[in-house]
């Protein structure tokens, strides 16, 4: 993978469990976008806006994202060669720039999801685990 970046489990800043507050676990969704943008511009080169509104498929509900963390994320992407990007000056508005995905960009895209088939694959084992033992503490509560 270029750079040394790539899809991990890291515990991200503040360590396991950062933020948790008796609520929901906050979502860490910066690193999630690359491979949620790369998947948008395989499928055909866009501008910032239109990936940011194209995200919906993927389960962002609208507003959870901030059009300045998608433009941040694609510069980066960019500056790790994952994609490239042109100024588009045709049509009345101002001039977009436009983002593609390169060959390195494939295969960064490509590792993502190999490791998310594996972190679907933990989740399920631990959700069952879970079941299993939420079940058993059921089973023994009773008198």
């Amino acid at each position: 993978m270029p750079r040394g970046r790539g899809p991990g489990r890291g515990a991200g800043r503040g360590g396991p469990g950062h933020g948790f507050r008796g609520g929901a676990c906050p979502r860490r969704i910066n690193r999630f976008l690359e491979p949620c943008l790369l998947l948008l511009l395989r499928g055909d080169a866009s501008h910032g806006y239109n990936l940011l509104e194209a995200l919906g498929q993927f389960g962002f509900a609208p507003g959870s994202v901030d059009a300045s963390v998608v433009y941040r994320v694609l510069r980066e992407m960019e500056e790790s060669g994952w994609v490239s990007s042109c100024w588009d000056t045709a049509g009345s508005g101002p001039p977009r720039r436009v983002y593609t995905v390169t060959a390195d960009g494939e295969g960064y895209l490509a590792a993502w999801v190999n490791d998310l088939r594996s972190t679907r694959d933990e989740l399920e084992q631990f959700i069952a685990a879970y079941a299993r033992q939420d079940g058993d503490r059921a089973g023994s509560d009773t008198p």
